[in-house]
């Protein structure tokens, strides 16, 4: 194989529970995390060596600041591959948004450098190389509904989040994980949504019953510093959506509807008010673009 095309999916926090600090500063994380149907597109081709990456989106970085450049250098070191690759990458997933835009790309790069060079790595062994580049790269490489703990190392699958309709908004204003973190305080530490959700899918709940239960412990501080994502969230829950939350550390907001013409009417209405998306749940984190999965 010389050449594979990708699609890489974003992720929702449907939760997201801070339980504690590392000695080394990391955070440990309950969440649930969903995989959702917003995904960028990667064509990887082989090359005899050397790494060139070029993408659509003018923000993105094309040298090694880039985490898909990154994929492939600890790709590399580990399988001890000396042929190159080129990437391209068109991105639909929004940056700095919560959505792990950048994470899945890097798990897609992963898989794909794993189909071209037949290194014949173990899922887990991906996930180990992608824990190396960012937390949500594991759970990007497995994809679907899971429980996700620690450092983003331990990923337990889940009953599937039932299909169901998902509005995103991405607000003009960004913010940095590392902002976020910073401002969040010991005091927002612990928290126990994630074990509720967990339990509600466990019982195979309805999509009433699980709305409520979306929770985020990073919202507290993003909505200081960034007001539109409690006024986003405000206008989901008065056009019926049955849950509304800021994804990850945001900024987008999203909202689940039962009925997708509601979740049709919110987008129509406003559209032209900034980046609003109508998603669906999916069952992966990497998909070849004619089929196959991480298996």
């Amino acid at each position: 194989m010389d050449q594979i095309n990708l699609q890489a999916y974003g992720k929702i926090n449907l939760t997201l529970d801070v339980v504690g600090r590392r000695s080394d500063g990391y955070h440990l994380l309950e969440s649930v995390m969903q995989s959702i149907s917003l995904a960028d597109q990667l064509s990887l081709k082989r090359q005899a060596k050397g790494i060139t990456l070029v993408t659509d989106h003018p923000a993105v970085p094309t040298d090694q600041r880039n985490i898909c450049w990154r994929a492939v250098t600890a790709f590399q070191n580990y399988t001890g591959v000396t042929g190159g690759v080129r990437i391209e990458l068109s991105k639909k997933i929004p940056v700095q948004a919560g959505l792990g835009g950048g994470s899945t790309d890097a798990a897609a790069v992963l898989y794909g450098l794993n189909q071209l060079y037949d290194t014949n790595l173990t899922l887990q062994e991906l996930q180990n190389l992608g824990l190396q580049l960012g937390a949500d790269v594991p759970f990007c490489l497995q994809g679907g509904t899971a429980l996700v703990q620690g450092i983003g190392e331990q990923i337990t699958p889940l009953n599937p989040f039932p299909q169901v309709a998902i509005i995103l908004i991405k607000p003009t204003q960004g913010v940095s994980t590392r902002e976020v973190y910073q401002h969040l305080a010991p005091s927002a530490y612990g928290g126990s949504s994630t074990a509720r959700l967990v339990e509600g899918l466990n019982k195979k709940l309805s999509l009433q019953q699980l709305g409520p239960k979306l929770a985020n412990a990073l919202e507290t501080v993003t909505v200081d510093l960034v007001p539109a994502v409690r006024v986003w969230k405000e206008r989901l829950l008065d056009a019926k959506a049955l849950g509304a939350l800021m994804s990850g550390s945001g900024t987008t907001v999203f909202g689940i509807f039962a009925d997708s013409e509601d979740a049709q009417a919110f987008q129509g209405k406003w559209a032209e008010q900034g980046q609003v998306f109508l998603v669906h749940p999916v069952p992966r984190g990497v998909d070849q673009m004619n089929g196959g999965d991480l298996g």
